[in-house]
């Protein structure tokens, strides 16, 4: 657990942002020296009788997925789950997106040496809160949600949180596998490039990791219906985005949009597709939900369709993007890597 080499990182960011983002990341670096200090050696944690057994199973379970996903990539393993934190609340941290109510965009936070993100995270739930209030003060819309997974992309090594284990069987699997593929391919200041990616290939390998379980098929057909709401999600976020651009009436154009157009239109998709579970209807949608929507799904299908070309092979589906994304780091474009590697998926 490095923790020199946190405080060096704070040091060295907080000489270029300002006070307010001195005290985000002071407070965001407390959380994470939190959760390493906490984190106890597996061992340990499977060998103590206070431990819920359901806990402990999780655990050897996600030891097991580590060694499957190292020895699938014949990548060497790294120190990443061989520790355990016990967190005192049920998400690690907390999400806040933000838009202006104008827009379907999220608003950016920069930090020198880190990158833009189109969120920021909390590790204390109030925290979110607080910023999230601050921010609709400031004419913003804001969405705040919970979060039961991150890696700090190689910086440390990342326990294993208790807050995986609200996961099911499943979408464990897939979990560990998505946080896993981060650890092995990140691409510097593209969040919803990694994250569609991760996506992918999470999926993809978790059904190759149970290709021989009957029970998947149910897990895949759950999957491939939330596909759907969130495609209509993403869906209604461009038209949304389009009304403002258009309309000089916007606000009350948006209104009628999100209050009537949109929930109708979702209770008829709910029907069609038989979704017994019809979360979007459950949410309040706004252009900072909407817009985080776009963020975490614009590029999928694009990999999708891209991944064809290599009939289900990953390994040389990611040895090609490794190889594309070497040359575009030699190039002078101004082109982000997610437009660089499906400009030309055509030929």
């Amino acid at each position: 657990m490095d923790f020199l080499r946190l405080g060096l990182l704070l040091t060295i960011t907080t000489s270029f942002i300002s006070c307010a983002k001195i005290s985000y990341l002071t407070e965001q670096g407390i959380g994470q020296v939190d959760i390493l200090w906490s984190a106890r050696d597996n061992k340990d944690v499977l060998l103590d009788p206070k431990v819920k057994p359901e806990y402990k199973e999780k655990i050897k379970k996600i030891e097991t997925y580590k060694k499957y996903f190292y020895n699938y990539w014949d990548k060497k393993p790294t120190e990443i789950y061989s520790q355990t934190t016990l967190l005192k609340t049920r998400a690690v941290t907390y999400l806040v997106i933000a838009s202006r109510p104008n827009e379907v965009k999220p608003r950016k936070e920069c930090f020198a040496f880190y990158g833009c993100f189109p969120y920021l995270g909390f590790f204390k739930e109030s925290s979110a809160r607080e910023f999230a209030r601050e921010l609709e003060e400031s004419g913003y819309e804001t969405y705040v949600r919970d979060v039961l997974a991150y890696s700090t992309l190689g910086n440390f090594d990342d326990p294993i949180l208790s807050s995986f284990f609200e996961y099911g069987r499943y979408s464990l699997t897939e979990t560990i596998f998505h946080e896993l593929f981060h650890t092995i391919f990140f691409v510097k200041n593209e969040v919803d490039l990694n994250e569609n990616l991760a996506n992918y290939f999470g999926k993809q390998m978790l059904i190759e990791y149970y290709k021989d379980d009957p029970k998947l098929d149910e897990y895949l057909k759950n999957l491939k219906l939330n596909s759907k709401l969130k495609a209509s999600i993403t869906e209604h976020a461009k038209k949304l985005k389009e009304i403002l651009r258009s309309s000089e009436d916007w606000q009350a154009k948006k209104d009628q949009y999100l209050n009537e157009t949109m929930p109708r239109e979702l209770e008829e998709l709910c029907l069609e597709l038989n979704a017994k579970k019809c979360w979007p209807k459950k949410m309040k949608w706004n252009s900072a939900s909407l817009a985080a929507f776009m963020t975490y799904e614009k590029s999928l299908s694009y990999i999708e369709d891209y991944a064809q070309k290599f009939q289900g092979d990953l390994r040389k589906l990611l040895a090609d993007i490794e190889a594309k994304y070497q040359k575009f780091e030699d190039i002078d474009t101004e082109l982000s890597f997610e437009e660089y590697l499906f400009k030309n998926n055509s030929k």
